[in-house]
């Protein structure tokens, strides 16, 4: 009984999108940290509550005909409780909607542009020559590098952003830095997801990277992205033990990736691979 509750305790965190929200907090910390910037509590807890919001309305706009049926428990599982994820991402707007208010302007406008790429990503606004419509998703090799550049500028930028509008003064050489660190890591642990939906995204027609490379390419991508960030943080300008500590968890998501060829379950893609960006966070607090 225990084993089974633990186990539905691990499946709200993932598939409502929880851990992920948690994920992009302990990203906008790391900036904040790595950037000596004073925290601001309203940008982090917008940053956890647009992507709740974000991710769960992309799930839900994904709905399958038949979902009760599908091979995926996390489809499954989502909507046999698609109500309460619609009041989960209702009440995640209205707190990010009443914070954001009290952004400068400018944050502001920067906010509803990356709001704007999030839901573009999913909603299907263009048209093709048959009059069929489709969201940014659909175009080939776009998705890797797109989820990326959202992900860095929501948890770099925003912070960044709102900090200078404060007042407080700004060194952009090491914030376009960080910028690409980012990048490059959301991208990495964003392959493996996609090599384990290769399948999936092939019936539905996506074009994601191990769809247009294969699956060996992708690991290969993966690997020499997870190098260039590695090797990056080591020629930094930070100290010893920062560089240590992001190049440590940077080589162990490397091995997480490339190493193990068994069967990855689950939560391994979950609490191993998103988990890197919280752990990241805490190895700055831990050890730098």
């Amino acid at each position: 009984m225990t084993l089974k509750i633990f186990r539905e305790l691990l499946d709200l965190m993932i598939f409502s999108n929880v851990l992920i929200a948690c994920c992009a907090v302990a990203q906008g910390a790391l900036t904040y940290r790595l950037l000596a910037i004073p925290v601001n509590n309203k940008v982090l807890t917008i940053l956890g509550c647009a992507t709740l919001a974000l991710y769960n309305f992309s799930m839900i706009l994904a709905k399958p005909a038949h979902p009760e049926a599908s091979p995926y428990r996390r489809v499954r599982w989502i909507f046999r409780h698609e109500r309460s994820l619609w009041m989960w991402t209702g009440v995640a707007l209205l707190i990010a909607a009443g914070l954001s208010f009290q952004f400068h302007s400018e944050s502001l406008l920067l906010l509803l542009a990356v709001g704007a790429m999030g839901l573009a990503y999913n909603v299907p606004f263009l048209q093709d020559a048959d009059g069929r419509r489709f969201g940014l998703r659909q175009i080939p090799g776009l998705k890797l590098f797109y989820i990326g550049l959202v992900w860095a500028m929501s948890c770099v930028l925003l912070p960044v952003a709102e900090a200078h509008h404060n007042g407080w003064p700004m060194q952009w050489l090491p914030v376009m830095q960080l910028m690409c660190w980012v990048f490059l890591f959301i991208v990495a642990i964003t392959i493996p997801f996609d090599i384990r939906d290769i399948y999936q995204d092939r019936h539905y027609g996506l074009k994601t990277i191990p769809v247009l490379l294969g699956v060996r390419a992708a690991h290969a991508l993966c690997g020499i992205l997870l190098a260039i960030h590695t090797g990056w943080v080591l020629m930094s300008g930070y100290t010893l033990e920062v560089r240590l500590a992001l190049a440590g968890v940077s080589l162990l998501c490397a091995g997480a990736i490339l190493l193990p060829k068994k069967e990855k379950g689950t939560y391994y893609y979950f609490f191993v691979l998103d988990g890197m960006l919280i752990l990241q966070f805490l190895m700055i607090v831990l050890f730098a």
